[in-house]
């Protein structure tokens, strides 16, 4: 973590960028990816990488071997159920494309009923193992651009395009779940060491490991479960004022104000402990509602149900997420117009009064807290134990479009910085959340020319004919992460997810950006992957 060996890593990273006129990625020079490829002779063969994502653009080359056949072993396409009844499909929902019938599909050119509408899935796999064959000498390529392939598309929604009809969101948590069995399935089929990547979330939830989620996520990797890791960073709100949390005391009604700018819905989802009785009244726009009572073991959920909002009470199995803590929900959807709304809590039986609440959709100044503000921002799956949460920082603001025309991101922080949108921790249970950072604003990544994205031109890079452009975000640190993870995979297969994330976050270096770490908005520090060998002997055997 010395600041010291900063200064050694950028200036090789100089003198390296100079030398071959910018024919690496940034981010793979600045991370020490391409020094440790070299040192090591990985590039994640012999690994699997699971993209819980919004599907690929499976024809695309840089997911190809080098006589032209597809190195993605499945496709599970959770987006509809036509395949929901095949003999090969014990999950009934979905689905399934196998290697032999992409292979097919390619060899005689035709079609396969899924695809990645939105483009975000396509990057995603760019990112993490895109071998770069579109781009001059590869410089666009991935971290691991020979591992094996292993795509689920989870989620999707985009409008019509070109010729590409709209299509809309899939998104769904069960769905999810049989995502994570299907890869932990797939893996032991192929008897492939795996890491798996789920590059969705947004805020909700207990936020503390406890989530059918996070313990989905805790069962499938752990401490006895060698060679196989699971990567959820901690999303993109943290631009946003959207947590709150503080005491209740005995006999106060205590007032958690909430400005909604949106005309769409919005939802606050709030968490205290069992221990205690909380009432809760509504002020809207138009009006005062309320008191609602707490819920019983009689009846487990209190639902109001009024023309500007839905409010549910829940505790026990009537609690969303189905967590397993020891806590009741206040979850409210505000329906109503734009204005200022307020949640009143009545502290009835107090023992412990402490709250926490988290607000969704959320963009200061679009929706957003006004009072009782709580830091973090970190999505509940990012809080499993067992996850490794990566952060993202900033390596590159301005960049040419395809026309040559420059643009630039003059506010979403300079390079070297936590990208403002980053989401940090603490998790609600305390934990810092993220493990580390890496550079994911912006990357130049594989592009899929027939989706969404590709029809911003502003976003399509000056050397990539219409097949690489921009991508950023912690969707772009979470593949970056994964690739990284599946380099180390391919040193040892018998990897877990606890001692990898020991690597990781003990390999990370502090800098003047950074400030003291370990913190919830760094974790410990900026990924250095030349280091990461060192801390475990085993990793170089």
């Amino acid at each position: 973590m010395s600041v010291g060996r900063l200064s050694v890593a950028t200036l090789f990273g100089s003198i390296l960028l100079c030398s071959l006129a910018m024919g690496m990625d940034r981010a793979r020079t600045e991370t020490g990816v391409d020094k440790a490829v070299a040192e090591f002779k990985v590039t994640g063969k012999g690994v699997l990488v699971a993209l819980l994502d919004r599907g690929i653009d499976w024809e695309n080359s840089d997911f190809r071997n080098p006589d032209g056949t597809t190195r993605i072993e499945y496709i599970f396409d959770l987006s509809n159920d036509q395949g929901a009844k095949a003999e090969n499909n014990v999950y009934k929902m979905g689905a399934i494309f196998t290697k032999k019938e992409i292979n097919e599909a390619l060899q005689k050119r035709t079609k396969l009923a899924t695809r990645d509408a939105v483009g975000h899935g396509t990057t995603t796999a760019g990112i993490a193992c895109g071998n770069g064959q579109n781009s001059p000498e590869r410089k666009y390529r991935g971290i691991a651009p020979e591992a094996s392939l292993l795509v689920v598309k989870i989620s999707g929604g985009a409008p019509a395009h070109g010729d590409e009809p709209a299509e809309s969101d899939c998104y769904r948590d069960d769905r999810t779940l049989a995502a994570i069995e299907f890869v932990r399935d797939k893996a032991r089929e192929l008897a492939m060491p795996c890491v798996i990547c789920l590059n969705v979330g947004s805020q909700g939830g207990p936020t503390d490991g406890t989530s059918e989620l996070c313990r989905k996520i805790d069962a499938t990797v752990g401490p006895s479960i060698p060679g196989v890791i699971f990567v959820s960073g901690p999303g993109d709100d943290g631009f946003c004022k959207s947590r709150a949390g503080g005491v209740v005391k005995q006999g106060e009604s205590l007032v958690v104000k909430v400005k909604k700018t949106s005309k769409t819905p919005i939802s606050v989802d709030l968490w205290y402990p069992d221990t205690d009785t909380l009432e809760v009244s509504l002020q809207t726009p138009t009006g005062k509602f309320g008191a609602y009572p707490a819920p019983t073991k009689d009846k487990p959920s209190q639902t109001a149900n009024e023309k500007e909002f839905v409010c549910y009470h829940n505790e026990g199995t009537a609690r969303f997420y189905r967590p397993d803590n020891k806590k009741r929900e206040i979850f409210v959807e505000l329906t109503g117009p734009a204005g200022e709304y307020a949640l009143v809590l009545h502290g009835k039986e107090i023992k412990s009064g402490r709250f926490d609440a988290t607000l969704s959709p959320s963009a200061d100044p679009i929706n957003h807290f006004l009072n009782h503000l709580a830091p973090g921002s970190i999505w509940d799956g990012a809080t499993a134990h067992h996850n490794i949460c990566p952060g993202d920082y900033v390596i590159r603001t301005e960049w040419k479009d395809i026309n040559g025309k420059p643009h630039s991101l003059p506010d979403q922080g300079k390079v070297g910085e936590l990208w403002t949108g980053s989401s940090t921790g603490p998790t609600f249970d305390g934990r810092l959340g993220v493990d580390f950072c890496v550079p994911g604003d912006s990357l130049f990544t594989t592009y899929n020319p027939r989706s969404h994205w590709a029809t911003f031109r502003s976003n399509l890079i000056e050397d990539g004919k219409g097949l690489y452009g921009r991508a950023s975000a912690v969707s772009a640190s979470n593949p970056f992460a994964t690739g990284v993870i599946a380099l180390m995979l391919e040193i040892d297969p018998r990897l877990d997810a606890v001692t990898a994330k020991k690597i990781l976050q003990q390999s990370a270096y502090s800098d003047r950006f950074t400030g003291a770490t370990p913190s919830p908005s760094w974790g410990y520090g900026k990924l250095d992957v030349c280091n990461a060998p060192q801390k475990l002997d085993r990793w170089l055997s």
